[in-house]
């Protein structure tokens, strides 16, 4: 039996997200929700336009223009309450009755395993539409008379740069309290004990963190070249072997955490 739903205007196969089928398009509806980060990458180059059906093209406006008003995209809850709200001044009945049975859908869905699967097509359609686009707008641009090269290297630079990652940290001149707000952090010690201390990396460098080493010329910002433990992004190697971070290896103090190693450990 075919479903009763309203089609979103303008939506076209070659230019929608239709290709995938109904339950895929719920899912991306349902993964702005649930992934806050992809959805700030995603929401540069998807329009609601690419959905098919009106009522997810209803719910990704609702979710765009809540994260356009206050820098953050709504968690399930609260965009339920914005719907509500939404749909009370509307006379559409068809797209009531389908919101509410695609949000009592989602609440109660428990198998999100296809999410990544989900996430990586929706965005990769998306980045290609848009520079599509891009390449639509070069040819227009290319073929007027003060067009340049320059304009179209910016158009088609700009498109490819869309729905990537831009994630730089927290931007404290508009997010001032950010600064107090407490991680959870699982360091990897350098080995370095003043390095190591409370007062400078507090364990170690956690996930996520770079470290820069800023001194003087010829004060031993090099010398730990030649330390037996040389810490890495993918492990740690202690004496040659290479181990895991959170691998046990066994000392004369013990067994312990291969990131809880030090210069002065023997090992068993």
């Amino acid at each position: 039996m075919q479903d009763n739903v309203t089609h979103s205007a303008g939506s076209t196969s070659a230019g929608s997200l239709s290709r995938y089928g109904k339950t895929f398009q719920e899912r991306v509806v349902q993964a702005l929700l649930l992934d806050h980060k992809w959805a700030e990458e995603i929401a540069e180059v998807l329009d609601p336009t690419f959905f098919e059906l009106k009522y997810l093209a209803f719910m990704c406006k609702m979710c765009f223009d809540y994260a356009k008003r206050y820098r953050t995209f709504p968690t399930f809850p609260i965009l339920v309450a914005i719907v509500k709200d939404e749909l009370h001044h509307s006379a559409d009945a068809m797209l009531q009755q389908q919101v509410i049975a695609f949000l009592t859908k989602i609440r109660g869905d428990e198998e999100l395993g296809d999410l990544p699967y989900v996430k990586e097509k929706a965005l990769d359609f998306c980045k290609k539409q848009a520079l599509k686009a891009a390449i639509d707008q070069s040819i227009d641009v290319l073929g007027s008379d003060t067009g340049s090269y320059e304009s179209v290297a910016d158009i088609n630079k700009k498109a490819v740069s869309l729905g990537a990652s831009s994630t730089i940290g927290h931007d404290f001149l508009n997010e001032p309290d950010a600064r107090f707000v407490k991680r959870n952090r699982n360091p990897i010690p350098t080995g370095i004990v003043k390095l190591d201390s409370k007062g400078i990396l507090n364990g170690g460098l956690g996930r996520g963190e770079m470290g820069v080493i800023v001194a003087a010329t010829g004060v031993g910002k090099c010398i730990k070249r030649d330390s037996r433990i040389n810490i890495r992004y993918t492990g740690i190697t202690i004496d040659g072997k290479s181990y895991k971070p959170w691998e046990r290896i066994a000392t004369k103090r013990g067994l312990i955490f291969a990131r809880d190693v030090v210069e002065s450990d023997e090992l068993a």
